[in-house]
């Protein structure tokens, strides 16, 4: 992936229903949805090194309990070296902890990312480089 320097695929046995209807959504109010790739070298811990678009998720039940999932995605781009540790980056809250938050003012515990969690794949918060390199210029001018 690395080498081609453009778009790539994706393919996991693993049905990534959630992450399809994540997908779905954020096309739907029309903002992009991105992926993060982490890799190990031995006798290292995991770290992010590149991130992306995706561009779009197919799960299909080949048969009963077998899956298969291709995820799309755009030009990979090199991870910044300040979220670069595995446990930089936040599991995404619940909507209704997020809602308790919000509206009650109860302080949600986050918990963040380990090695356990990356595989097949984790529900993040975006890192703020990722979502600043998102938005529009007019967009980031409101922020």
């Amino acid at each position: 992936m690395l080498e081609a320097g453009t778009e790539g695929n994706y393919k996991d046995d693993h049905p990534w229903l959630i992450a399809k209807e994540l997908f779905e959504h954020a096309g739907s109010i029309n903002q992009a949805l991105p992926i993060m790739f982490a890799c190990k070298d031995p006798d290292k811990e995991s770290v992010f090194s590149h991130w992306s678009t995706i561009s779009n998720v197919n799960v299909v039940e080949l048969h009963r309990g077998k899956w298969e999932s291709r995820v799309q995605f755009g030009q990979l781009a090199q991870f910044n070296p300040i979220w670069s540790n595995i446990d930089s980056v936040i599991l995404k809250t619940s909507q209704e902890q997020m809602d308790r938050e919000e509206r009650e003012g109860i302080r949600v515990h986050r918990t963040m990312l380990d090695e356990h969690h990356i595989h097949p794949y984790a529900i993040c918060e975006t890192p703020a480089f990722i979502e600043g390199a998102l938005l529009s210029p007019s967009q980031a001018e409101e922020k």
